[in-house]
């Protein structure tokens, strides 16, 4: 009640009210899922969801993260990196963002080379996600697939994983508690080892998002039979969905 009560304010100061496509200037109990999720990522700590709130739609007005969703045409260097799909039998089922960087093949320089214009593609590409999600209703979070295949861990292109952190500080940032499950699959066996690593050292509402799978073909067991048989299940595949 005290963040809902100052978001007039805040809005005011932010100049700028528009938040993953719903308008915060009109209450809603979409305005408060939101909200509240800023809270929560705060530990329910008012001026610190305050401030990232506000911060958030700061970077929205500058960045226009929709503009990179529907409006802009990305580069086709990032075609096949990464889809979204959605479980459309089971109403509260998982909207998922693919992340398939193993197609990069050897030309990492070409697509991870610009760190800001792959930022708009994959920010665009959350934003797209962004738009299955009803905030009024169970599902309120994305998952997430990283396929692993083709993925070298021994040398990993420093481009590469200069994009990757990039993107991650803005999602920590500006989408706090929109990730529900993450699920890693045909993971290699020194990555899995790191993962055990992980979990003695991250939070424990961090690890229990993880899921990490040695084989793709395990993920339908854990998403449902509509994901492609190379996931286990008998949905068409990808660039069919």
């Amino acid at each position: 009640n005290d963040l809902i009560s100052a978001l007039p304010a805040l809005l005011k100061e932010a100049e700028y009210s528009e938040l993953y496509g719903h308008d915060l200037s009109e209450r809603s109990t979409t305005t408060d899922v939101l909200v509240l999720k800023f809270l929560v990522a705060n530990k329910y700590v008012v001026p610190d969801a305050h401030q990232q709130l506000l911060e958030t739609l700061k970077w929205r007005a500058t960045f226009n993260p929709l503009s990179a969703a529907f409006e802009e045409t990305q580069p086709s260097k990032f075609d096949g990196l990464g889809c979204i799909t959605e479980d459309k039998v089971n109403p509260d089922g998982e909207v998922i963002t693919w992340n398939l960087y193993g197609q990069v093949s050897g030309k990492h320089d070409v697509v991870f080379g610009d760190t800001d214009e792959f930022l708009r593609w994959r920010v665009g590409l959350m934003e797209k996600g962004l738009q299955l999600i009803d905030f009024s209703s169970k599902r309120t979070q994305i998952s997430q697939v990283h396929d692993y295949s083709n993925v070298s861990f021994l040398r990993m292109d420093p481009n590469a994983k200069k994009a990757s952190k990039a993107a991650m500080a803005v999602f920590q940032r500006y989408y706090p508690e929109l990730l529900g499950k993450k699920y890693f699959v045909n993971v290699p066996l020194i990555m899995g080892w790191m993962f055990t690593a992980m979990k003695l050292i991250a939070p424990r509402e961090t690890i229990e998002k993880f899921v990490v799978l040695s084989h793709g073909g395990y993920l339908a067991e854990y998403v449902g039979a509509w994901v492609p048989e190379t996931y286990g299940g008998k949905g068409p595949s990808l660039a069919e969905q």
